[in-house]
């Protein structure tokens, strides 16, 4: 999809959308550099009740996979995470084994990473890891943009989970940093498409309040055109589609200072959230968040 932008788009933010990503994949038809990882059944644990937790954390590179898992495990709401969904997390052959592996073995639970990209010589991608058995995985490609500076490949990663009575399928996704509502909208679209009826959707959507000058500029909120509340752009989207939030708009993720604004959330669809917040733990410039949905009953519409 290419466009022309006027020039009060532009003020907004547009970027070039080269492609609209690529359809589901299966992570056993996937081959060469961007292969995903697939790790081994978990150890036997207890059968799952009637909650799930599912939590997600932006790693910043998870350089450091011992320490996270350190404190994951020092943790009050995330030590119980069932699932965990990591974004930024890297593969370096000179590593003794991916940055995902190390971090799933030293809390006890199988993985699946998907690369989006090469980066030097490994890759960058996202992550998600399970208590129970993964049943299925697949990789969507998400829609490319080209931007002025630091254009990134995107993905989404489905895993579906051996949860308790029926099989629960988990979304975790990485979106870009300068982007407009609308071109933001359009790259999360495909990873909430053709999903199953319970489902959880998930990860960094970088969702910010700013308008972007030609995708390098973030306006002041003073300067910035009205409804670019990209948080709350996003949970409109996500409610049209029948999930439910589990952060509130208002909730800073970024550690960074002064600047707060949620860019990291969970989402439920045909599954009660019976909690759900955030943690301040160390190991990143985001703040993990979490959310319990209860596999017990539907949720009401």
């Amino acid at each position: 999809m290419r466009a022309a932008c006027s020039l009060l788009v532009v003020a907004a933010g547009c970027t070039e959308q080269l492609d609209d990503g690529a359809p589901w994949q299966p992570v056993e038809e996937m081959t060469g550099a961007l292969a995903p990882e697939v790790g081994p059944a978990p150890a036997a644990s207890a059968p799952a009740g009637c909650t799930l937790r599912v939590a997600s954390w932006n790693v910043h590179f998870g350089a450091d996979p011992d320490g996270l898992a350190r404190a994951i495990a020092g943790s009050t709401e995330v030590a119980r995470a069932d699932v965990l969904f990591v974004q930024e997390i890297e593969a370096y052959p000179a590593e003794a084994g991916s940055r995902a592996a190390r971090l799933a073995a030293a809390l006890g639970m199988t993985w699946v990473y998907a690369p989006a990209r090469v980066e030097g010589d490994g890759t960058h991608g996202i992550a998600t890891l399970s208590r129970f058995p993964i049943t299925a995985a697949a990789v969507r490609e998400l829609p490319y943009f080209d931007q002025p500076l630091r254009p990134r490949e995107r993905n989404a990663l489905a895993v579906t989970v051996d949860a308790g009575a029926q099989p629960l399928q988990l979304v975790n996704v990485h979106l870009d940093v300068r982007l407009g509502p609308v071109d933001r909208i359009r790259q999360l679209d495909p990873a909430a498409t053709d999903l199953d009826e319970r489902a959880v959707l998930g990860g960094d959507f970088n969702s910010n309040p700013y308008a972007w000058a030609g995708s390098l500029v973030p306006l002041a909120e003073t300067e910035a055109i009205l409804g670019q509340d990209q948080a709350r752009v996003l949970d409109d989207y996500m409610i049209a589609r029948r999930f439910t939030s589990s952060i509130s708009p208002e909730v800073t993720t970024m550690r960074v200072p002064i600047i707060g604004m949620r860019i990291d959330n969970l989402y439920a669809r045909a599954l009660p959230i019976t909690a759900s917040g955030i943690e301040y733990v160390d190991g990143s410039d985001h703040w993990p968040v979490w959310t319990d949905v209860a596999l017990c009953a539907a949720a009401a519409y």
